[in-house]
């Protein structure tokens, strides 16, 4: 698929990946789909059992980004060969681990990230409560 051909899905991550144009979300279903081939939860994928991070093996990488795809009519021996074009192009698995936790991140599998203002709606629990002006 040319770039010129491809029309941006909402809520999806767009990701050139040895010559595909992948369209990435991580909605209820492909979470189901993925975790099902998998055969563990995706957080288990990143945490050893005494809660240490780890790297995932490309394979179970790969099971994810197959999973997250939304571009129509991408196998997964298609999704097998463009990792061989990705790793020629210079790529490592590192750089296919960054992208997929970028879009965990951005799909909020990891929590919303709120700064302190929208947390506490601007209200700060330090401050005295400031008493009602009077009327003039």
């Amino acid at each position: 698929m040319t770039k010129a051909t491809i029309v941006k899905m909402p809520n999806t991550k767009q990701f050139e990946f040895g010559g595909l144009n992948l369209q990435l979300r991580l909605d209820g279903n492909s979470i189901l789909s993925i975790e099902k081939r998998l055969d563990e939860s995706i957080v288990g994928l990143f945490l050893k059992g005494q809660g240490e991070a780890k790297i995932p093996a490309t394979n179970k990488l790969l099971i994810v980004l197959q999973g997250a795809n939304q571009t129509s009519n991408v196998s997964e021996s298609d999704i097998v060969a463009a990792f061989g074009r990705y790793v020629d192009e210079g790529h490592s698995t590192l750089d296919l681990f960054a992208t997929i936790n970028e879009l965990l991140e951005e799909s909020g599998f990891f929590g919303n990230k709120k700064t302190e203002k929208e947390a506490t709606n601007g209200e700060s629990l330090d401050n005295e409560p400031e008493a009602p002006s009077e009327l003039l």
